[in-house]
């Protein structure tokens, strides 16, 4: 029982800063203004390139 008195102060620290935390976190979310993201076609265009690329390197390794 006095292990349990020894380490109260310490779970009630915790229990307060993780209470900050999520309000923190709340807060942050309640204020973010979301923006759709513009679409890519470069990116798209480079990750089809590397997937071609990478078909051909596996095709000369199994022949």
């Amino acid at each position: 029982m006095r292990a349990q008195n020894e380490l109260s102060p310490y779970f009630a620290e915790i229990d307060k800063r993780t209470d900050n935390a999520l309000k923190g976190i709340r807060e942050v979310r309640r204020s973010a203004k979301l923006k759709s993201l513009p679409s890519q076609p470069k990116g798209t265009v480079a990750g089809t390139g590397f997937l071609v690329l990478f078909a051909v390197f596996v095709g000369f390794f199994l022949d």
